[in-house]
């Protein structure tokens, strides 16, 4: 029973990875930045919501999230982008830097969503691409933040069967 349970949690994995790069144009922490296919995406409705994206990806040097509350075309650029980029000295985690670009409307967020977004609204500036691939959707984005350093890159989202 265990190992076809361990066989099932490899086959999801594989079949829900999601993969992800981001480019930093400018500023102190500028190259590209990936992340391996080991995250699940989710895209779905949730209640009376209309179909959005959310995801949460990790490599050994930044954590890249990424939501789209509304996955249409007229809705494109209403997303979020956060890349955190961790500071090492030593192979220890000194400290991290934050870049955000928040472009969803308050119309599209949730309560606590609102209640984080508070003290700081809207940052940045975004122009996203959707493109539907079959079995996955690819979300491509440039922006830049409130402070000017440019962002951009593409997260592709594996669609669960």
């Amino acid at each position: 029973m265990a190992l076809g349970l361990c066989a099932a949690a490899a086959a999801w994995a594989q079949v829900t990875g999601s993969t992800a790069s981001v480019r930093i144009g400018s500023g102190p922490h500028k190259g590209e930045y990936g992340f391996a296919p080991t995250e699940t995406c989710v895209i779905a409705s949730f209640g009376e919501r209309p179909k959005g994206l959310s995801v949460v990806l990790h490599s050994t040097e930044a954590v890249l999230s990424v939501d789209v509350p509304n996955v249409d075309a007229k809705h494109a650029s209403e997303i979020q982008v956060v890349l955190v980029i961790s500071e090492r000295s030593g192979g220890k985690v000194q400290s991290s830097v934050t870049y955000e670009i928040d472009t969803r409307p308050d119309t599209a967020l949730e309560p606590f969503q609102k209640a984080e977004r508070a003290q700081k609204g809207v940052t940045g500036k975004m122009t996203t691409t959707l493109m539907d691939q079959g079995d996955s959707t690819l979300v491509s984005f440039t922006g830049q933040t409130a402070s000017g350093v440019k962002l951009d890159g593409s997260v592709t989202c594996k669609r669960m069967a």
